[in-house]
């Protein structure tokens, strides 16, 4: 009984410093907001979710590629993501100002987004 009881500590503990191993960024925009969940040395970003036309519920996005633009002289990233409909949007990141730009695939329009004060 006391190694099932260890067990149980043992996975338990795995969860919540999994859980607590992640840091969420939000972006504010006119139309929607974007939600960055990252590792929690900020390496790396583990998900992209939208809001709803309304604001009100997260939508999480596939991701499918990545792009590394810290050489550049902004700094960032740029991730391609998905929705459930499978309309494909790229997500442009600038580390020197802190905001995001959205744009579909073919880049007909594009909206900026900046970070909600935390």
């Amino acid at each position: 009984m006391k190694i099932l009881t260890l067990f149980a500590i043992f996975f338990a503990s795995l969860f919540v410093s999994t859980a607590d191993a992640q840091k969420y960024f939000v972006y504010d925009g006119d139309a929607f907001n974007v939600m960055l969940t990252c590792s929690s040395d900020n390496s790396k970003v583990l998900g992209v979710s939208f809001s709803n036309e309304d604001k009100t519920a997260w939508i999480e996005f596939d991701l499918l590629d990545y792009g590394d633009s810290e050489t550049t002289e902004t700094g960032g990233f740029r991730y391609k993501a998905k929705d459930g409909k499978g309309d494909i949007y790229w997500i442009d990141y600038f580390r020197a100002d802190d905001y995001i730009i959205v744009s579909p695939e073919d880049y007909s329009t594009a909206w900026t987004l900046y970070r909600r004060a935390e």
